[in-house]
């Protein structure tokens, strides 16, 4: 027994020994473990022996009387017992009672942040109390546990993730694989992947201004289980696990959308944080124990923001910060070996045939209401107007009757021109109420004067003095009681009868008159003049004829008869007309004379007798010179007097030429070549060279055809020499005049005054009729009548805006007229139009054909770019039609503004906008509509309507440059050549056909200032910025970005707003601005 008993004795001190060293055994292991969790081992700064029981954690859970004094042993942690449990749900170890904290976690139950990196492993250290982790480079996250550099990886253990890889990584040098990690942030979960996110809810962040709220989220791709922490201001608030968890990537042309989708979940609050019953606040604990159940979704999109979703959490954000769900931006990150990496994908590209469809049927449809409104808007109205206007009754005959006559005296009118004496000292004076005919020969200097009496610009010297009333005028005043009508027709070709005049009355009469009598006066004015029947028919041109040229004469008139002005000129109002057609016009203009005290000045060359008849004053110039100014009824016997009466039966309009073309060719030079022939006198060439037909007062002449004709000249011999002596004398003198026009001696309008012709302006001068001219002149002054005790004129200028008001259309309202008038030309005249709307849709068709559908790779890359410059090229050059805009306006605009219908500005603005909008704008983004898809450009809004205005403002700025070098040059064919060398020239530059970094530095600056250079850049960079170009070449797949590519060609990827989207708006905006100024100072009426 006691052998047994001591043999028991023994067994048991060898039993209490081996539990003793398995106890330390096991201690020992726990310390070791526990070390990287913060349980025992110390932190940096940490006196030595100081542990980290110090914790508060440690305590968790254990009621204040039961907690060890100070004197006393803690007790020590253990997961399974019920006072302490293991945060962010770890696993608690059966056997010992220690928790398994996730990564990134440590302290004895997972609820202190470890610090460093990831790639520590074991050796991370908890946070200091109150502080932020100081994470190693390339690491970021609360607790750095998400990768940020490729660096960041090196060196990563790879053990456990090979293993469950299956790959080998034996075979492979240490260095090797160390230097081929590489922080994955696709944010699809190869083995375990990491995300810091930034809550975005705009209420949170209201609520918590200097404490950002914060999300972190992990993954373990093989138990299939996600972990989801809420922080603020880097304190974790409360935590949830997931579970059951499956995750899906969605790969897109433009983007990537990464899921995770877990069955359950289960949140726990910590007490006391925000959210948790901080401070009295809101406290979820019961709501997250009860409530939240799943299932739980992750989603982020590349590029994009991401967001939380449970349906009981979502309705909790609902309630409290008025948002769906939690959103939120996240940056995730895993290290992985290359070889790790999943493999690339190419998207496959989204089938646009929907798009595609829409493009085409949104352009057909485009097409289809532009044709039917402009065939709406081009119908022909047949009513009559009579019919529908109705005039107040005081406004019948308010233009007629409210007029202050207008009495035009001129006194020694000169005229200049490079040196040569154009007008002489003309002086006279036209009266209100008479119609003046200003007659001579060709080249007597009609049209001269009356310009000068019209105050038009001209390039000589104008001398003399002209007053109104007595009263001197300033030029644009004067333009308000005046018209003029051009000696050529500058008509509109596409606008009607009625709407050329009633244009010019909308314009021209005072804005206080109403719309009704401004129609009536133009229907009324288009009966005056015969030509109401026809108000409905176009003008037409020389191609499409509609009105004969006598009925485009009487237009003309019409437009400044319309505006009934005190002072009407007319520069040969019956040229080609028909004598009854130029019968009814003198009517019309004598009757506006007489019947409402106008005055009426005309010229006029070779007239009826019966027009003649209708004359009250006439003005008869040779040369330049005066030779009879006065009543038209003194004309007989003024020349009577003189010695140069009208034989019976003549017309005296026709003697009055005859007699100054007879005189100014009985020039010295002339008569010293019929000298050399004794009898030149009498040869019929010679007579009809000088007028003849013209019965001569010479009696020598009479007296000499009574006498027989010598015997020789009675013979056929005699005939003939005589005829051959005549020959000779004509050729000898004609030879002479040709000789004379290629002398350096004096010209023609320089030569002497022949005598016959310097007797009939001396007689003039010195007659009755001038001397009582001047006289009134001196009469007519304010200041000469009121020393003679004479009552004066009336200043028309002044009473004209006071009793009339004769204010005429504001700009607003030149700008609606001539912006109506400009449109109607468009859409009557479709040919252009239709034509760029056509080859747009035309084109873009053609070009989806052979670039459909271009591939991410580098012949993809070359389509791009061909299609870019294609595009512009097609657009650039098809803007040089715009040159025919202007051209063919330019003769009109030129007169109408002369004539005070408009200013330059509203002219130009309406130009702009009806002429050059509906042919720029348009087609353009037609063209893109459909062009766009069908290549397969970036499918995405923005980039779609980048490009569409990049398309858009090239075009205008085109347009804009065309336009300036059509205002500048008046000739189209120089105009033309100069727009194709700027085009051609800015194409050179444009960035494909020579690089930009190996030009010269002398002709760089081209690159920018060239707006196609500007165009090609913005498409490039808005179409390639951002592709990943692929190229498959000798087995090898070759991955480029495409800034890269054109970075190489001298593009900068940075430069779409700035400065090529600049660059095209300020050169649209200043040569726009340019193209008024020369507009405005430049193009101007110069005779």
């Amino acid at each position: 027994m006691k052998r047994r008993g001591v043999a028991m004795g023994m067994t048991t001190t060898a039993t209490s020994t081996m539990l003793f060293s398995l106890l330390f055994t096991l201690l020992g292991t726990a310390q070791a473990r526990n070390s990287s969790l913060g349980l025992f081992g110390t932190r940096p700064g940490a006196a030595p022996g100081q542990s980290s029981w110090t914790s508060p954690a440690v305590n968790l859970g254990i009621p204040p009387s039961k907690r060890p004094g100070k004197d006393e042993c803690p007790p020590c942690f253990n997961c399974q017992l019920p006072a302490f449990s293991c945060g962010q749900y770890g696993e608690c170890n059966p056997y010992d009672g220690t928790c398994h904290c996730p990564p990134g976690w440590g302290g004895q139950d997972c609820m202190l942040p470890l610090c460093g990196s990831l790639a520590d492993g074991d050796s991370r250290y908890p946070r200091p109390d109150g502080e932020k982790c100081d994470c190693e480079d390339g690491w970021g996250g609360v607790n750095c546990n998400v990768c940020e550099t490729d660096d960041a990886c090196r060196g990563f253990p790879l053990g456990e993730y090979a293993k469950i890889s299956g790959m080998d990584f034996g075979a492979l040098d240490e260095d090797e694989v160390a230097n081929n990690m590489t922080c994955y942030k696709g944010g699809e979960t190869v083995f375990r992947s990491h995300q810091m996110c930034d809550v975005t809810n705009r209420k949170i962040l209201d609520m918590l201004p200097d404490r950002p709220p914060q999300v972190s989220f992990s993954c373990s791709n093989s138990s299939g289980t996600c972990g989801f922490e809420f922080w603020v201001a880097e304190v974790e608030s409360f935590y949830c696990a997931l579970d059951t968890c499956s995750s899906s990537l969605q790969i897109g042309f433009d983007k990537n959308v990464t899921k995770y989708d877990c069955d359950h979940i289960k949140c726990k609050c910590i007490p006391g944080r925000f959210l948790c019953g901080e401070d009295g606040s809101v406290d979820i604990s019961e709501f997250l124990d009860e409530e939240i159940r799943g299932p739980a979704s992750f989603t982020c999109k590349s590029g994009q923001d991401c967001r939380f979703e449970e349906p009981a959490m979502n309705d909790l954000i609902d309630q409290i910060f008025g948002d769906a769900y939690i959103t939120l931006k996240c940056q995730s990150g895993e290290c992985l070996h290359y070889m790790q990496v999943p493999g690339y994908t190419r998207p496959q590209r989204p089938d646009n045939s929907a798009q595609v469809a829409l493009s085409a049927a949104a352009a057909v449809l485009v097409f289809l209401i532009v044709t039917l409104g402009l065939w709406y808007m081009g119908r022909q109205s047949t009513h009559q107007d009579f019919g529908q206007i109705r005039l107040p009754a005081d406004e019948a005959a308010r233009l007629m009757t409210d007029h202050v006559p207008a009495s035009l005296r001129f006194a020694d009118i000169s005229y200049a021109l490079n040196g040569r004496i154009i007008l002489d000292n003309i002086t006279g004076h036209l009266k209100p109420g008479q119609a003046t005919a200003i007659m001579g020969a060709s080249g007597a200097g009609k049209s001269t004067f009356l310009d000068i009496l019209a105050r038009k610009q001209k390039r000589g010297v104008v001398s003399g003095s002209m007053t109104i009333n007595g009263r001197e005028v300033k030029d644009d005043e004067f333009k308000r009681i005046m018209g003029f009508v051009d000696q050529e027709d500058t008509l509109m070709s596409t606008l009607t009868v009625y709407e050329t005049v009633l244009y010019s009355a909308l314009l021209r009469l005072p804005r206080e008159m109403s719309l009704e009598a401004k129609k009536y006066r133009t229907l009324e004015t288009l009966n005056e003049l015969g030509i109401l029947g026809i108000k409905d028919s176009r003008i037409g041109d020389s191609g499409k004829r509609s009105i004969s040229g006598g009925e485009k004469r009487r237009v003309s008139i019409a437009c400044e008869l319309v505006t009934s002005p005190s002072i009407l000129f007319l520069d040969e109002p019956t040229s080609g007309l028909d004598s009854y057609n130029a019968f009814n016009v003198i009517e019309a203009l004598v009757a506006l004379a007489k019947n409402y005290n106008r005055t009426v000045v005309f010229t006029i060359h070779q007239p009826r007798s019966n027009i003649v008849a209708m004359f009250d004053q006439l003005i008869l110039l040779a040369r330049g010179k005066m030779v009879y100014g006065g009543d038209m009824e003194k004309c007989h016997a003024y020349f009577e007097e003189i010695g140069h009466p009208c034989p019976p039966g003549f017309n005296i309009a026709d003697y009055l030429i005859d007699l100054t073309m007879q005189v100014e060719e009985s020039s010295p030079r002339r008569l010293s070549v019929a000298a050399d022939n004794d009898s030149s006198e009498h040869s019929p060439l010679i007579d009809e060279e000088q007028g003849g037909g013209l019965p001569r007062p010479s009696t020598a002449t009479t007296a000499n055809a009574d006498q027989p004709e010598p015997a020789d000249e009675a013979t056929p011999s005699g005939r003939s020499s005589r005829m051959g002596d005549v020959a000779g004398a004509y050729i000898k003198r004609k030879t002479s005049q040709f000789l004379d026009a290629f002398s350096s001696g004096s010209t023609q309008a320089d030569a002497p005054l022949s005598p016959l012709l310097s007797e009939l302006v001396q007689a003039y001068a010195s007659s009755q009729i001038a001397v009582d001219i001047r006289a009134s002149i001196v009469q007519d002054d304010p200041d000469s009548a009121s020393a003679m005790g004479m009552a004066t004129s009336r200043d028309i200028v002044e009473e004209s805006v006071n009793v009339r008001g004769r204010r005429r259309a504001s700009y607003a309202t030149q700008f609606r007229i001539l912006s109506g008038r400009a449109f109607k030309n468009l859409y009557r005249n479709p040919a252009l139009l239709m034509a760029h709307y056509i080859s747009s849709i035309a084109i873009a068709l053609l070009c989806g054909l052979l670039f459909h559908n271009v591939s991410n790779d580098i012949p993809g890359f070359q389509n791009r770019l061909g299609v870019f410059f294609f595009t512009l090229a097609l657009f650039g050059f098809s803007c040089l039609s715009s040159l025919g805009l202007f051209a063919g306006e330019r003769i009109l605009f030129i007169r109408e503004r002369a004539n005070g219908y408009y200013s330059s500005f509203t002219y130009f603005a309406s130009k702009v906008l009806f002429d050059m909008l509906p042919l720029r704008v348009v087609p353009p983004l037609v063209f893109g509509g459909i062009v766009y898809s069908l290549i397969g450009l970036v499918p995405t809004v923005a980039a779609f309507w980048k490009f569409q205005l990049v398309m858009v403002l090239f075009n205008l700025t085109t347009a804009s440059v065309v336009f300036l070098i059509s205002v500048t040059f008046a000739d189209i064919s120089v105009g033309s050549l100069i727009g194709t060398l700027i085009m051609l020239f800015n194409l050179l530059f444009a960035g494909l056909l020579i690089n930009r970094e190996s030009v010269s530095p002398a002709v760089a600056w081209i690159h920018n200032i060239s707006f196609f250079h500007a165009a090609y850049e913005a498409l490039a960079v808005n179409e390639l910025r951002y592709l990943q170009l692929k190229e498959h070449k000798y087995g090898v797949d070759l991955e480029i970005p495409a800034a890269a590519i054109l970075s190489t060609f001298g593009f900068r990827a940075q430069s779409f707003w700035f400065p090529n989207i600049a660059l095209l708006g300020i050169l649209f905006g200043g040569t726009l601005f340019a193209s008024y100024i020369v507009l405005h100072f430049y193009v101007r009426e110069k005779r």
